[in-house]
């Protein structure tokens, strides 16, 4: 069995918290191919994208942790060019999820009645000239040093709940309880540890500070009020039209 996690410094910090017989079954691929590689070998436990459920319902997701958000810290960060009147185009960058593709259609035209073209970019960055929506480890300087603005904020205000960016889901119900019991009170080990596993991490210094200040607006424990927050997460899709039945979590205590 390994446990699988897409490259993030939320993922990561996540990992580090894992008893270390847990550490040695890590392994780290883009967010979008995880349940790909829980489809390869159902044994495997993955750190995947929420919206990934909308497609694998079967899969089993565990009650004791996921990743989420309601503040300045995020996985993805958008950054706008200045002096515009309009906003007609985002370019996408990084480990861009389902998460990343699936909100951006329903925050835009939900909080500002617009809705941007979104086009993956993969050219030099180029801050004067476009907007970004940058995903994952690609972040590492852009929030401090180009104001780069919490998607997962956005989306927290729209739906009134912390945003849960990913939660941790099997096909392997015996597995992922296995882990599951594992990882308690991962909120604490990870306060507790932050300066030790920031080092580890060897993040630009500016980030390392400003994930510092804002860690409590992340939340690794999986509460009832994340539970809640990921039912009506997977409700938008539907009620914006893109998917067609409602999604039944299986949580795994």
């Amino acid at each position: 069995m390994n446990i699988i996690i897409p490259k993030n410094i939320y993922a990561t910090l996540f990992a580090l918290s894992l008893p270390d017989n847990l550490k040695e079954s890590v392994l780290i691929k883009e967010s979008s191919l995880i349940v790909k590689e829980l489809e390869n070998n159902k044994e495997n436990v993955g750190l995947i994208p929420s919206f990934d459920l909308l497609l694998h319902p079967e899969l089993f997701v565990s009650e004791s942790f996921a990743i989420s958000f309601d503040g300045l810290l995020s996985n993805s960060y958008l950054y706008f060019k200045p002096e515009q009147n309009s906003l007609k185009k985002i370019l996408l960058r990084g480990d861009v999820s389902s998460n990343d593709l699936i909100m951006s259609k329903i925050l835009f035209p939900e909080q500002y009645g617009i809705e941007p073209e979104f086009t993956f970019d993969t050219q030099s960055i180029d801050f004067d000239s476009n907007n970004y929506l940058i995903v994952g480890i690609e972040n590492d300087v852009y929030p401090v040093l180009n104001n780069g603005v919490s998607f997962s904020d956005h989306i927290a205000e729209l739906l009134n709940y912390p945003y849960v960016n990913f939660v941790l889901a099997s096909f392997s119900e015996e597995n992922l309880k296995e882990v599951s019991k594992s990882i308690n009170n991962v909120n604490e080990t990870i306060t507790n540890q932050l300066n030790e596993y920031l080092a580890k991490l060897q993040l630009n210094a500016k980030l390392s500070e400003f994930v510092q200040n804002n860690i409590n607006s992340v939340y690794f424990d999986f509460t009832e009020n994340e539970k809640e927050a990921l039912n009506e997460l997977l409700k938008l899709p539907y009620y914006h039209g893109i998917i067609e039945d409602l999604v039944e979590v299986k949580f795994v205590k």
